[in-house]
Formats: C-alpha cells, structure tokens, sequence
C-alpha cells in the first residue's frame, strides 16, 4: 500500500515537472518574440531626411518645418510624424535700424531671415531626434541704382562733389564707402566722360557701374554769386543734378560750387553711403535642403497636416510694426507790451537877454557920451564951448540883464518792446513705431 502512494506522488510530481518547464519554455518563447519586436522597432527611424545640411543665401528665409525635411518615401505615418515632431533652433535674425534724414533712429525691425553664420535646428519626434546644420552666406554684390548722366560745371573740384546723394545701393548687409574713379573725367575740358562707380558690402561682394559725366559751362554770374552744381529729386522721387547759379550766402554744403579756373583730378574719391544704402523691404526666398522628395501624393496631407503641426509650433516673436506721425502740440502765448516811464523837460519861455539904458548927455555932433549926471552936463558944456557942439540926453545902453528859460517837467510812456502773440511747441514732432502685429520665423502673422 505504502509503494502504491510512493508510485502516485512520483507520478504527479514528474507531471508537475513537466508543466513547469513547458512553462517556462513558453516563456521564453514570448521574451523572445517580444525582445525580437522590440529590436526591430529601435532599428526603425522615422525621421529620415533627405538632407541634413542646408546652404542659404544671406536675405532668405530658413524653413524651420519638418515637412520641408522629410523624405516623404522612406518614412511611414507622414502626417503623424509631421503634426507631432518637436522644432527647436538657434537662428539669430536680422534686426533693420531705420533712421530719417538727420540720422536719427525712428524704429528697429526684426527681419524674417537670419544673419550670416552656422546654426542647428534640432527636431524630436518621440524619442528620436535629428538636426539640421545650416550655413548663411552673403554672396552677392549690391545692387546700384544711379542716374544715367550727370551734369557738372567745368572747374568742379571731383573731390569735394558728394557722388552718394545721386547714388543707391540696395544690399542685405551694410555698405562700405562709394569709391568714384574720375581719373577719365577732364573738368577743365566741356565735353562728355566717362565715370566708374563701385562699391563694396560687410561681406566684401563689390558691384560696379559706369556713368557718363556732363562737364558744361559755367552760367554767368553776378557779384556776389557763384556757379554750383545742386543735387534735387525729380517728380518722379530720382535724383539728378541742376547746373545753376545762387548767392554766396545760399550756398548749402550739399552744392558743388564750380571755380573760376581749371583744378586737378585726383583719380579715386571717396563718397559717403551712409544716407545711400537701403535694405531689401522683403526676404529673396525660402531655402530648404536640396534633393527633397517629398512625394506629390502626399504634399496636400503633408501641407494639411504641417498646417495642424504649425498651429502649436509657432513662435510670434517678431514684432510686424508701422510708422505713425504725431504733428507738434503748440499752443498761443500773448505778451504784452514792455515800456517805460521817461521824464522829460518842456520850455514855456524861451531864455533870453534883456538891455539896460541910462540917461547920459552925448554931443549930437561927434557923439561923444559924457556919461550922466551934473558932471556930464558940465564936460558937455565945456565940449560945446571948445567946439561948437551942440548936445542932447538920450538913452544909451550900458548892458544886459540874462532871463532863463521858463520851464517845467512832464512824464511819457515809452514802447521798449511792442506786444505780441509767440507759437510755443508743448511737444515735439515725432514719428512713433507702432506695434500692429506679431509674426514666426516663418511668415505666419496673427
């Protein structure tokens, strides 16, 4: 009885065996499998670009959308991949400083394109992750835009004519001075010539262009005036120059003023740019890696799904700004008139001298005055006997008594300064950089 239990445990216990090891066989059947799915998937990308590099041009734009990137035939779930992906970047753009005509700074504008240099734009779609070098250049030249001819008068000194306010240059970078070869120009000479004209950015791509110059007589002038050459702006916003005459006190140090007899070319002049240099008002382009292959029967998802992917990847941090003019506040303040009390003299009677007589005997005939008195009387009576002479009293002057003047004193009312209304400015002029808007990187506005 006892072996027949020993026999039974044994029995059940090597089938219990069993099953614990098909246990664990199936076990690791399942690992397994599930180790080899998940192998495969970590093999798997789905970020697979056509390029991972991308040259730009200085002044265009750089695509910051995964959908520009991907290769559209070697990845799956494109639009998922595309509405989920993660963008970050380190592109620096450029910022426009606009000033007016004195120099002074009216508003600061962010562009949609970066700067020159080397920046990575970095996207994660779940756990994978790829980057993107891209590379901005400035290649090209500037463009020039100046008039076709330009009129002189004969003895201009080359040197001292501003070549910049005829001349424009239109470039993304900054400018360097113009440089202005006259050394085919004979001034002293009337005729036509011919004139070189280049120019060289930050990044030194140099543009050139010939000019014919005009060297024409001088107009006849008068004391007091002389010949210039004046730079205006036609109907039409171009620049061109005037041969005129102005008054000495007129002349501007915008105007060429012409000598009066021959002066020497010094071959290369230089110019400023600074009033002549203006920045493209809109990007050249979108570059984007070459060779993308993104597939046609995909573009319209992609494009919809890029749209959807857009709507939480846009970043609005560049302001989208307009100019607004504010006239000057002025207002009206009256002064009245500034006077004075003065004190003044006025004469009723004039001064004058008045004579005084005396009674004295004087000989009618010789006219001899004896003065007066019993004396006189008695001298005259020995005169007449002597002479024969006969004698009268009459009145003689014997000098004068002074009267002055009969005055008195009055007070007027004296005008220093008449009265008058004066226009005060309360507040400047001024132009004010509204912001109206934000747009991204990558042109969407809001």
């Amino acid at each position: 009885m006892e072996n027949k239990k020993e026999n039974i445990i044994d029995k059940y216990l090597n089938t219990k065996k069993k099953k614990i090891v098909a246990g664990c066989l199936v076990g690791v059947l399942v690992i397994g499998v599930a180790g080899a799915v998940i192998l495969n998937n970590n093999g798997f990308k789905d970020l697979v670009f056509t390029s991972n590099e991308v040259d730009a041009e200085f002044g265009q734009k750089v695509s910051t959308n995964v959908a520009d990137y991907l290769d559209a035939n070697k990845v799956d779930n494109l639009d998922k991949i595309i509405k989920d992906t993660k963008e970050k970047d380190n592109l620096k753009y450029v910022t426009v400083t606009n000033k007016d005509e004195n120099g002074n700074v009216v508003s600061k504008e962010e562009k949609d394109y970066p700067k020159v240099g080397n920046y990575t734009i970095s996207f994660t779609y779940k756990k994978e992750k790829q980057s993107v070098k891209v590379t901005v250049k400035d290649t090209k030249a500037p463009e020039i835009t100046a008039p076709d001819s330009i009129d002189v008068i004969q003895y201009t000194d080359l040197s001292t004519f501003n070549f910049g306010d005829l001349l424009q240059a239109t470039d993304y970078s900054d400018v360097k001075d113009w440089k202005i070869d006259t050394s085919k120009v004979d001034v002293n000479t009337i005729g036509t010539y011919d004139l070189k004209v280049s120019i060289l950015d930050k990044y030194k791509n140099k543009a050139s262009k010939k000019l014919k110059v005009n060297v024409v007589e001088a107009p006849a002038v008068s004391d007091g005036e002389v010949a210039v050459t004046e730079v205006v702006t036609d109907e039409n916003g171009n620049k061109k120059t005037v041969v005129t005459k102005k008054s000495s006190a007129e002349v501007s140090k915008n105007d060429a003023v012409a000598s009066t007899s021959p002066v020497s070319n010094k071959g290369t002049v230089n110019s400023s740019s600074s009033a002549s240099a203006t920045k493209p008002t809109t990007n050249s382009g979108t570059s984007k890696p070459s060779g993308n292959n993104t597939s046609s029967s995909n573009s319209s998802n992609s494009s919809s799904s890029s749209s959807k992917g857009d709507e939480h990847k846009h970043n609005y941090n560049i302001p989208i700004t307009k100019t607004v003019h504010h006239d000057a506040v002025t207002k009206t303040v009256h002064h009245d008139a500034v006077t004075r009390q003065e004190t003044y003299t006025v004469v009723d009677k004039e001064a004058y001298d008045e004579p005084v007589y005396e009674t004295h005997v004087v000989c009618k005939v010789c006219g001899q005055d004896f003065g007066k008195g019993e004396a006189a009387s008695d001298q005259a009576g020995i005169h007449s006997a002597e002479f024969g002479h006969s004698y009268h009293s009459t009145k003689v002057q014997v000098g004068t008594k002074h009267h002055d003047a009969v005055t008195h004193q009055e007070t007027k009312t004296v005008t220093v300064t008449p009265a008058y209304d004066e226009t005060v400015i309360v507040k400047q002029a001024y132009d004010e950089t509204v912001i109206t808007g934000y747009k991204c990187s990558c042109g969407a506005t809001k």
